[in-house]
């Protein structure tokens, strides 16, 4: 009797991983990967509601819909090629949207979605639930469905318990403004005044960090009577405090808590890959404090 109820046991759990390794041969759908919560106007909407939209939310383009679902789209391009030539916009979106929409159906294949994306000039596309919009594709939820595709086998093997540990790279801003060592000084200046920013990473022509040029270096040449025009890397500080960008953004975090420094730079291989200041660990930990007090409770 217990022979024949393990008998069936296996059967039944070898029948479990055969349909489970269909399942994972089966081709990807749209609704598996689309992203929801889709940001929309109404065709009746002021077309400036749509570039309020637009920028607050850092979106390239905004489905347009009305009561039979939808029926059009606005794109930041469209708006930009209207401001250029006109010095005001009247009318609603409907006036302005582009009627001729690439859309796909929850159940169409990713493949065709990704074609689509590759072969066109449009960066997403919205998906469809009998005629209505439920998500949206980019290239970008492309890129990370798949971007374990060709993850080496020493990566995919690392432990459970490191991947959950925060790095500097999950809280780093990337897109710096930064200088070159051989710029003129008075290039800085110009970035300090005009950016609102407290200091500028100074980089070689390799994008290799070679120092930092700050608010107080500035100061010091601006009202130092003695002091002659000259290149960034005649002012700047070479002493620079920075973080790798697979170290543990705690470190990163006491860093900052403890020096008069407001920011850190944040290297790749040695290059200058992005930069962590105090307002981003705020962020960063506002948004991730449950997962946060469970690392620590953990004592990872």
């Amino acid at each position: 009797m217990v022979s024949k109820n393990f008998s069936k046991s296996t059967k039944n759990t070898q029948l479990t991983l055969d349909i489970a390794e269909h399942r994972k041969d089966e081709p990807q759908k749209a609704k598996d990967i689309m992203k929801c919560a889709v940001i929309v106007i109404r065709k009746d909407e002021s077309v400036y509601e749509a570039i309020r939209l637009m920028i607050g939310k850092s979106i390239s383009g905004l489905p347009v819909v009305d009561d039979t679902g939808l029926v059009g789209i606005i794109s930041e391009k469209d708006l930009l090629k209207l401001l250029f030539d006109k010095e005001f916009l009247p009318g609603i979106v409907k006036d302005y949207m582009t009627k001729d929409v690439v859309s796909f159906d929850e159940e169409d294949s990713v493949l065709d979605v990704c074609h689509s994306l590759m072969t066109n000039h449009f960066r997403r596309v919205p998906i469809l639930r009998r005629g209505n919009i439920v998500g949206i594709i980019s290239r970008a939820d492309l890129i990370k469905a798949n971007k374990d595709k060709f993850r080496p086998e020493s990566i995919a093997e690392e432990p459970t318990k490191h991947k959950d540990i925060p790095r500097a790279r999950d809280a780093m801003k990337c897109g710096l403004v930064t200088i070159t060592k051989g710029a003129p000084i008075y290039e800085a200046v110009e970035i300090l005044a005009t950016r609102d920013i407290t200091g500028l990473p100074v980089i070689d022509n390799y994008m290799n960090l070679v120092g930092i040029i700050s608010e107080k270096d500035i100061l010091k040449l601006l009202y130092d009577p003695k002091a002659e025009p000259g290149n960034v890397e005649d002012f700047m500080t070479t002493e620079v405090v920075s973080f790798n960008q697979d170290d543990n953004l705690f470190d990163v975090c006491n860093c900052l808590m403890n020096n008069n420094f407001r920011r850190v730079p944040i290297l790749n291989q040695g290059k200058l890959a992005g930069i962590i200041s105090v307002t981003d660990i705020i962020l960063y930990i506002l948004r991730k404090k449950s997962a946060l007090i469970d690392y620590k409770r953990m004592g990872k």
